[in-house]
């Protein structure tokens, strides 16, 4: 039984609401809500990457999941407003880490944020989601304002914050706490990989390269920017990594 019948099995009997079942619905309980709408962005995730957002309906998603229109047009108003929650929760995981890592030293916090960023640049729904904003964008401009003020733009502030912070406690030289440089890390951790990914290449398919490469770079940016502070490496794990 794959993931998505486990979760729609346990869908059914948690909410009769769903399209083909006659018995009274009676009411969810928040648990059940979350779980569904969960289930309700992962069905639209694998659909939109795997037909692109012109070739994905409303129709569809909610035939995949079990669900009737009503159940997704309570939730979204739109195919464009979904799209923009899978976009929103695709991510959501390493914006509520940047946001809630409690390390007091500001470059371990920022080597802990690129790891997780070059985790997510390769995950398949990531890789599929960027391949769709390249492909659809230029026809639906929204989409891309949406990922950039609710994704690229928060992370951007965040490593820049980091890296002021890091400069006003003398861990790196003046004059590197900016937006350039910032720029200059994310490039220099997930462009490559991006770039090898989104053109069909399996690049860092394990974690020891993923762990190698990421090393490697990050003792560049070290070196680059002046790092004057020893600071405690943060124990890696890559998600879904082999």
């Amino acid at each position: 039984m794959t993931k998505f019948e486990r979760m729609t099995s346990h869908l059914d009997m948690a909410n009769p609401c769903l399209e083909g079942k006659k018995r009274r619905c009676g009411r969810p309980t928040p648990h059940d809500t979350e779980q569904l709408d969960l289930y309700l962005l992962e069905v639209a995730a694998g659909l939109f990457v795997q037909h692109g957002y012109a070739g994905t309906s409303v129709d569809q998603i909610a035939r995949k999941a079990s669900a009737s229109k009503q159940t997704l047009y309570r939730r979204y108003s739109s195919k464009e407003d979904l799209f923009k929650a899978v976009i929103t929760n695709l991510t959501a995981s390493v914006l509520r880490t940047m946001n809630e890592t409690p390390l007091k030293d500001p470059l371990a916090e920022l080597e802990h944020v690129m790891r997780l960023l070059l985790d997510l640049t390769l995950q398949p729904d990531a890789l599929g989601t960027y391949r769709i904003l390249i492909s659809d964008a230029y026809r639906y401009p929204s989409l891309m304002e949406h990922a950039t003020n609710t994704i690229g733009e928060p992370i951007h502030r965040s490593v820049v914050r980091l890296l002021m912070a890091a400069e006003a406690m003398g861990q790196i030289e003046p004059g590197h706490a900016d937006s350039t440089t910032a720029n200059l890390l994310a490039g220099l951790i997930t462009g490559w990989p991006l770039e090898d990914a989104l053109f069909g290449q399996k690049p860092l398919a394990c974690c020891q390269e993923r762990r190698d490469f990421f090393d490697r770079g990050w003792a560049l940016f070290l070196r680059g920017i002046g790092a004057r502070q020893t600071h405690q490496t943060i124990p890696y794990a890559v998600a879904g990594g082999r």
